[in-house]
């Protein structure tokens, strides 16, 4: 296990201090395929864990409660999520894991307990729909949508296509794109694995849009001999994608469930400035080795929002009892720095905006929506 009590003094911040103490609990992958992305969601918990303790804590009822965060490795398996999950048995708020697999495994597994969990790093739609399951980022249909909408007045008679990995994840990525291609006049010329793309697809396909793991979609990206007019990777909206990749980044497009540059005006927890300037100093210090500059990542910011939004619902229901809380979080609404919050009817996340990105000269740029676009997108 890997706990942390962070004392919430850094920050400079005058507040009361609480007397009693919050237990909240998260596997996440510290080692195995999800190591880089579990460690910067880990990162993002840690912090705003110590924001909220330099604020004050957490008031529940006539009390304040300093939060404290125990996570443990879950070692990238299902296996490693039901053992993590019973180390943390006596967390009273629990926080999933990353990658939609893995988050099912825990939310079968928290079913089991009668416990909720908040979900900053599963987002398949099947996923996001089930029950006891909170989501703060958008479903993984909605990652293709805004791309190929940035796309398709660039590459006239677009045909796409789609390479897919084997999991929900994947799944849900591609039924968007489907979905988003056929509404924008798309011609879906496959939905295939990674391994069958041709070196050359371009006597098949305008687009090609990748879908798999983050080793999967850089693979396939490294071998390509010619590209398409246009080439998209879910991989491309982590900044490592282009430490990794150099010069073969250059142009991809990505989605992202949020960027730096963008500014919501928050109504529950601390401005946008507030969280990137307290979450880089974070990310500088605990991921050197993962980090290639002291931008900060979305699924740090993610993972810090759900504790955020977690923390104001355990706050309105007054406990933190699970199905209290949940019942809160299925009716609330607000905006954090990482932008809107609000569940569906069927349990999905709705009201927060997916983003698009593209490498363009060795820099991560926003280039969808058009409203907070911070230049065009380009195809050469």
């Amino acid at each position: 296990m890997v706990s942390e009590s962070p004392s919430g003094e850094a920050s400079g911040r005058s507040s009361p201090r609480p007397s009693k103490r919050l237990l909240l609990g998260a596997p996440l992958s510290l080692t195995g395929r999800y190591a880089l992305m579990g460690r910067l969601a880990a990162v993002g918990l840690w912090q705003a864990v110590r924001d909220l303790r330099a604020m004050g804590g957490v008031r529940i009822g006539a009390e304040r409660f300093a939060p404290a965060l125990a996570v443990v490795d879950d070692l990238s398996t299902r296996e490693g999520v039901r053992r993590a999950l019973d180390d943390l048995a006596e967390a009273e708020v629990l926080f999933g894991p990353y990658g939609s697999d893995l988050v099912e495994e825990a939310s079968e597994a928290a079913a089991e307990r009668r416990r909720v969990i908040w979900n900053h790093g599963g987002s398949s739609d099947q996923v996001e729909g089930l029950p006891g399951v909170v989501s703060v980022l958008s479903p993984a249909s909605t990652y293709a949508g805004p791309m190929l909408e940035a796309l398709v007045d660039f590459v006239p008679g677009v045909r796409l296509l789609i390479a897919a990995g084997s999991g929900p994840f994947a799944k849900s990525v591609a039924d968007g794109a489907r979905r988003a291609a056929e509404r924008l006049g798309m011609n879906v010329v496959g939905t295939i694995p990674h391994a069958e793309v041709p070196d050359d697809p371009t006597r098949q396909a305008d687009v090609v849009l990748a879908a798999g793991t983050f080793a999967d979609d850089l693979e396939l990206i490294r071998r390509l001999k010619r590209r398409p007019a246009a080439l998209a990777a879910v991989g491309a909206g982590i900044g490592r994608f282009g430490a990794e990749l150099g010069p073969l980044a250059e142009l991809v497009v990505g989605p992202s469930q949020w960027e730096e540059g963008v500014r919501f005006g928050a109504d529950v927890g601390p401005s946008g400035a507030d969280v990137i300037r307290s979450l880089r100093a974070a990310v500088i210090a605990s991921l050197r080795a993962e980090s290639t500059s002291g931008h900060v990542e979305y699924p740090t910011a993610q993972a810090y929002a759900a504790c955020q939004i977690a923390m104001r619902c355990v706050e309105e229901a007054g406990t933190t009892q699970d199905a209290a809380v949940q019942r809160v979080a299925r009716e609330f609404r607000c905006t954090t720095f990482f932008g809107r919050f609000g569940l569906g009817e069927d349990g999905r996340q709705q009201d927060h905006e997916m983003l698009s990105v593209q490498w363009q000269q060795g820099m991560k740029r926003l280039v969808a929506p058009p409203s907070l676009a911070e230049t065009d997108l380009r195809l050469s």
